[in-house]
């Protein structure tokens, strides 16, 4: 089984490059949008870079290394998944309504804006 999970996980990755993949639009700094309904569950702010998803809390940064699959850049809506492995696979989901504003698909639906 972790043999069929690890052949699907390549394909996932190389079968978008071959064919031209579109670029991340999920790279980049995000802010939450003011208008979103506050909870403590959206962030307020976070940045992706080509390898890693950077949090800044109070008087600490985190890093943690991700792996990205995307949609089409071109065309909206799209997604961006992102996935982590902490023992176990483990994706979210992120719908892009433009480049610039995209929703984290969760029950909160916490939007986020370019800075």
């Amino acid at each position: 089984m972790k043999r069929l999970a690890t052949i699907l996980t390549i394909l996932l990755f190389t079968v978008p490059t071959a064919f031209g993949a579109s670029t991340n639009l999920l790279l980049g700094k995000w802010k939450l949008d003011s208008a979103t309904k506050q909870s403590p569950y959206c962030e307020n702010s976070f940045e992706f870079t080509p390898k890693a998803l950077i949090r800044t809390t109070p008087g600490k940064t985190g890093s943690t290394p991700v792996t990205y699959v995307t949609g089409d850049a071109k065309t909206f809506p799209t997604v961006v998944y992102v996935m982590t492995d902490a023992g176990i696979a483990y994706h979210t989901t992120y719908r892009f309504l433009s480049k610039d504003k995209m929703i984290l698909d969760t029950a909160l639906q916490c939007v986020y804006l370019r800075p």
